[in-house]
């Protein structure tokens, strides 16, 4: 079975990404990074099929991830030292889903909702 996923790479050794405003969303964007995270605010952002996966994967560095309300969010992955955080808030049962796959040493998830 062939994964014909769209996804979208960004590779750094050094920093991560930031994202803000409204954007189309790839249904899965890869971060890759040594040191550095992913801080992306998804407030205007349009969903494709209704559905988004960040995989982020670093030695050090988390996710801070910002959903409007209404998007449920599932989180996956593993940090020797962090953990995760989704602020409480149902999602629409038709609306967009986001997952989060977060693998490092260092670093966690932080999940927070806009209003």
């Amino acid at each position: 079975m062939t994964n014909t996923t769209p996804k979208s790479w960004k590779i750094s050794l050094l920093g991560g990404v930031k994202q803000r405003g409204p954007q189309r969303l790839p249904e899965h964007l890869v971060v890759v990074t040594a040191v550095g995270g992913a801080d992306l605010d998804l407030t205007g952002a349009a969903f494709s099929g209704g559905r988004f996966t960040l995989t982020k994967v670093s030695f050090a560095g988390g996710v801070k991830l910002t959903v409007p309300v209404g998007v449920r969010v599932e989180v996956e992955g593993f940090h020797l030292f962090g953990g995760h955080r989704v602020e409480q808030g149902a999602g629409a049962p038709d609306g967009p889903v986001v997952t989060v796959r977060a693998y490092g040493v260092f670093g966690g998830v932080r999940v927070g909702r806009s209003s």
